[in-house]
């Protein structure tokens, strides 16, 4: 069993080591373990709205972990629950390249075109093996991927909405205190790791809010 002390440590190689685990920790009764299949906050986060359960993703584009999860996201958000918002995040893991990706995420969503560059920008990282560690990198996939001019990119990509994103995503990162990726937060009150079976266990923990919510 793993403490929550054991399971933020260590940065993105602590990440490798719990996701070996992980994949063997689905609980046949049932129902999920603390400790085991997911950590309580210290800091839990009050929900902006007390009737809304929000699901937040912390990923990085240059992980492995979070380029295999990817087709969970893609599989579960059709059938989330109506009232879970679900949010990706970037996070730089302190990373040079990280802020690099996380800027062009923010890029992307700031210019409408997430749905094109997203999973363009995992699958040219993990499948074409390209390091896409610059902005000259980002906007030549871009261009390529949604169609956009190469001005369009350069018009937001230092702007006030990108930046202020980037500012965000850290500060929640920090709250949150996220070492490694992929990293889910239910309801600003517990973390699930990218396992196999991590989306069941965020709707267990979504049910088992909406019970405590309900008395």
């Amino acid at each position: 069993m793993r403490s929550l002390k054991t399971f933020f440590a260590g940065g993105l190689i602590a990440a490798f080591a719990l996701f070996s685990a992980a994949c063997s920790a689905a609980d046949t009764g049932g129902g999920y373990q603390l400790g085991k299949d997911y950590a309580e906050l210290p800091s839990p986060q009050k929900p902006a709205d007390p009737k809304r359960i929000t699901v937040e993703e912390f990923f990085w584009y240059g992980c492995p972990h979070c380029f295999s999860l990817e087709p969970s996201v893609e599989k579960w958000k059709p059938t989330k629950a109506g009232d879970i918002d679900f949010i990706q995040i970037p996070n730089t893991l302190g990373r040079p390249e990280g802020e690099v990706h996380a800027r062009a995420f923010y890029i992307g969503q700031t210019l409408g075109i997430l749905g094109k560059t997203h999973s363009a920008l995992f699958n040219a990282i993990h499948e074409q093996h390209q390091p896409m560690s610059s902005l000259e990198s980002i906007r030549a996939l871009y261009v390529a991927a949604a169609g956009i001019k190469p001005a369009d990119f350069d018009g937001v990509a230092s702007s006030f909405v990108v930046d202020s994103g980037m500012r965000r995503a850290d500060a929640l990162a920090r709250t949150y205190l996220i070492r490694s990726v992929p990293s889910l937060i239910v309801g600003g009150r517990y973390v699930v790791s990218g396992s196999p079976d991590a989306f069941k266990v965020v709707d267990f923990l979504a049910n088992k809010i909406r019970k405590e919510r309900n008395g």
